[in-house]
């Protein structure tokens, strides 16, 4: 991270040409969560769901490290250090929603250049911009990121409204549809 100064990362919307260092993103993301086998997508579903369906089944912020002044550290330039990915959905008690699939910063520049905050801010305002009620997110009990979240007026809805969450995987899919 030599000489990489606040002002050199820019946070903005991702496009197409971003889906290889979004991927790696992802798979970092997957470490860190101690899920490493459970990424199953490709760059190239990513690139598809993302930049090829109407309307796009998800969209993302990255954060990305532009050219220095004095000093180019080429290995860093052009890089993604941050990703916010989201997708729309609704919710028939309150209507249009985004879900926040995932807000990570690679861990070299966790902490640093209030990354965190700048990608949690920009989703938020592409949320009240797109008039949506709710923004919601799951985030692992054991993540220090709760804080984060909490510090920053995020409700805990497990705790408050005791919700649990659900899921069906492909092969429980399959078997129940085949009935």
């Amino acid at each position: 991270m030599a000489n990489v100064m606040a002002e050199n990362i820019v946070i903005r919307p991702a496009v197409r040409t971003d889906c290889a260092e979004i991927f790696r993103l992802i798979k970092e993301l997957a470490e860190f969560e101690k899920m490493p086998n459970k990424v199953k997508i490709t760059q190239e579903t990513l690139e598809k769901d993302g930049f090829e369906s109407t309307p796009p089944m998800w969209k993302a912020f990255v954060a990305e490290v532009k050219e220095q002044d004095e000093t180019k550290d080429d290995l860093l330039v052009g890089r993604l250090v941050g990703l916010a990915s989201y997708f729309m959905s609704y919710h028939t008690f309150s209507g249009y929603r985004m879900f926040l699939e995932q807000l990570y910063v690679t861990q070299s520049f966790q902490n640093k250049f209030n990354l965190e905050q700048r990608l949690y801010e920009t989703v938020t305002k592409a949320g009240v911009e797109l008039n949506c009620a709710q923004i919601d997110w799951f985030c692992l009990s054991w993540n220090p990121a709760r804080n984060f979240y909490e510090k920053l007026g995020a409700i805990n809805i497990t705790e408050k409204e005791d919700w649990n969450v659900y899921r069906l995987d492909k092969d429980t899919m399959l078997q129940i549809s085949s009935k």
